[in-house]
């Protein structure tokens, strides 16, 4: 009976853990309309300046805590009709909340509107 108990409460409990998970993992595979480019190829397409920002995200490790400030960034510069950021500086940092530790990081970028060639559908 212990035996048969232990083992109902355990289904549900390993079931609760496997679906804890949250992230969506196609965020970080699909390509965004912005660009992350360098200082030397903004000089060579000639890139307009639009304005600097910063962002500080937090994720479950110091890579995933910067794939969210990037993102973030990125959307933000799509807001403003940017097309290519460039990346001034980044750190990382440990944080705590309510005693528990959590990566960040933060990034500033510049943001610009780049004459990128757009690739027109004939279809």
């Amino acid at each position: 009976m212990k035996t048969t108990l232990s083992k109902l409460i355990l289904i549900p409990v390993f079931l609760l853990l496997i679906s804890c998970e949250s992230i969506d993992g196609s965020i970080y595979t699909a390509d965004h309309p912005v660009v992350t480019i360098d200082r030397s190829q903004v000089n060579a397409l000639n890139c307009v300046y639009l304005y600097n920002t910063e962002k500080r995200e937090t994720g479950w490790n110091n890579s995933s805590a910067t794939a969210n400030a990037i993102r973030v960034l990125k959307d933000q510069a799509l807001v403003a009709e940017g097309n290519a950021i460039v990346i001034r500086d980044i750190y990382s940092q440990d944080e705590y909340r309510e005693g528990y530790q959590i990566d960040s990081a933060g990034i500033y970028v510049d943001v610009y509107k780049c004459p990128f060639n757009k690739v027109k559908d004939e279809n």
